[in-house]
């Protein structure tokens, strides 16, 4: 070898040796060394042949896997920009990269530029018919599954070709996308290719899948004995695998095993998972097994099972188990079952004792109490007395007072709750909507009805006038389209976490179905200015 050869062989060796220092350093001088040193080899050999005979000599294929190591160590620090200088670097120096290379920077690009850029580096290697590695592709489907695009996400895991347990955490992903979404059958999908694949559960993957499955109902169904028989073989062959894969119960599997349990009414079942959490956990994590309890404790009260609920709670105060706001929150909703205020009094006192602040729940909950002996005067004292300690109430607090006054057929109460609603610039909701639309109906009030249902459905997009415009100039020809696929677009609004807006549209859609004239302006109402006439507020307000 010539001693230029020589020369270039040894920048080379020290470039080498300065990339795995920045690989662990990642400090800001390294950077600077390696920038001049990549400079001074384009310099002095960029030109040369000997740099072209280095191309395919161990000095190369070193660098080569040092460039790639120190652009995964940027991966791993977030720092995209020095990975995409180095990616250009090589590419200058003539560097092929290779798909360990193009691994790394795939990271890179998805933690600071997201994964529909990181998909076309992906579709780059393609076009140089790279193969990506399995991490890459599991890498983009973690990237999916967060924004909740499964579909992308379920295809990219599908290309995976090897199991690999460092990739167990992409399918847990996607079967934590799957809870979130609700789809069963895709998570079913995700678990048969990670059979397929060999790839071993975890851990993790347990805690989705009682989530997922231990479940059989939607939660707008009611439980029965098929249902019931049916949870409780997918859960026997659940921790059937468990077993075999010596895994244990973790308080967010038990948690999830015992939710799952409670929306089935299991209440036996419950009860005998939660005697072996007490044994397995309560030594070790006391405040761990409170949100266990709180668990059972709601599940108890949602089944009406009140009495099970109170002797499981004395059970804690006398074992010291701490209780947490939401303890309290959910055993005040306990006394609203057994229609007892004076006991919802007492823990509301014990929760202030233990430094916990009420919240709107606890308010709501004190308010079932006693408007299940139709006291709206007592009801209407807990809503001023909510918002002098500074709660903010919300539309749940006020359709507890509607649904009751509804029930009753008061229509003066549900003017002046409404009517109070929007004094506080509180939107309403569907269920505010349905209580108001069918208490006037009942009634026989039903243009009264059509128009309440109006003014509400606009409050539900904005109490804000200028906003409600600009809103008319973009919805209002779905409201009044007569093309059949109207109601699927306004339905689509809802893939856009604007429920209460799709809602409204629809509502709006229905009145103007009905004949009746739409205006964009709540205030124009009769009936608005007849509620905000009302002296009947002005009294309870002073």
């Amino acid at each position: 070898m010539r001693t230029k050869d020589i020369v270039a062989c040894s920048h080379l060796l020290h470039l080498q040796m300065l990339l795995v220092l920045i690989m662990h350093e990642l400090q800001l001088k390294w950077r600077s060394m390696l920038i001049l040193n990549l400079e001074n080899i384009k310099f002095r050999y960029g030109k040369s042949s000997s740099l072209k005979l280095l191309q395919s000599s161990p000095i190369m294929k070193i660098l080569r896997w040092s460039f790639g190591d120190l652009i995964h160590a940027c991966a791993a620090s977030r720092n995209f920009e020095l990975a995409e200088r180095l990616f250009t670097e090589m590419h200058e120096l003539g560097l092929q990269a290779s798909a360990y290379t193009f691994d790394g920077f795939v990271k890179a690009v998805i933690s600071t530029k997201g994964v529909i850029e990181g998909m076309k580096v992906l579709n780059a290697m393609r076009k140089r018919n790279l193969k990506p590695l399995d991490s890459t592709l599991a890498t983009l489907s973690v990237g999916y599954s967060k924004c909740l695009e499964l579909d992308f996400a379920e295809a990219l895991l599908g290309q995976i070709s090897k199991g690999n347990p460092k990739l167990i955490h992409a399918f847990n992903d996607l079967l934590a996308s799957c809870d979130f979404m609700d789809q069963p059958e895709r998570a079913l999908r995700v678990l048969s290719k990670m059979k397929d694949l060999k790839v071993q559960f975890n851990r993790r993957t347990y805690e989705l899948m009682f989530s997922l499955f231990g479940n059989v109902n939607t939660p707008y169904e009611e439980a029965d004995v098929l249902s019931k028989a049916q949870a409780a073989k997918r859960i026997q062959a659940i921790e059937m695998s468990m077993i075999e894969n010596g895994v244990q119960h973790n308080f967010i599997s038990m948690k999830n095993l015992l939710r799952a349990l409670g929306g089935e009414g299991m209440i036996e079942m419950l009860f005998q998972y939660l005697h072996m959490a007490e044994k397995q956990f309560c030594i070790r994590n006391m405040y761990s097994m409170m949100s266990l309890y709180d668990t059972v404790l709601n599940t108890l009260v949602d089944a009406k099972e009140s009495h099970a609920a109170i002797e499981l709670f004395r059970n804690m105060k006398l074992h010291d188990v701490p209780a947490s706001a939401a303890t309290y929150n959910i055993m005040i909703d306990c006394c609203s079952v057994i229609r007892c205020f004076k006991s919802g009094s007492a823990l509301l006192s014990m929760m202030l004792r233990d430094g916990f602040c009420p919240e709107a729940c606890t308010y709501t909950a004190l308010m079932k109490i006693v408007l299940a002996d139709e006291d709206f005067d007592q009801a209407f004292d807990l809503l001023d007395q909510s918002m002098s300690e500074g709660i903010e109430p919300d539309a749940v607090l006020f359709n507890t007072i509607l649904k009751a006054a509804h029930r009753e057929g008061r229509i003066d109460i549900i003017e002046l709750c409404i009517e109070r609603m929007h004094r506080e610039k509180i939107q309403p909701d569907p269920q505010t909507c349905s209580c108001v639309l069918s208490s006037y109906l009942n009634r026989g009030f039903h243009s009264t009805a059509i128009e309440a249902l109006r003014v509400l459905s606009l409050r539900m997009i904005s109490e804000d006038e200028s906003v409600l415009q600009e809103c008319k100039s973009e919805f209002e020809g779905l409201v009044h389209s007569e093309d059949s696929d109207a109601e699927v677009h306004i339905i689509e609004i809802f893939k856009d976490s604007r429920e209460h807006i799709a809602a409204a549209l629809l509502n709006l859609r229905w009145c103007a179905i009905a004949g009746y004239e739409l205006s964009w302006s709540p205030e124009e109402s009769s009936w608005t200015r007849r509620l905000s006439s009302q002296s009947l507020f002005l009294r309870r307000k002073g």
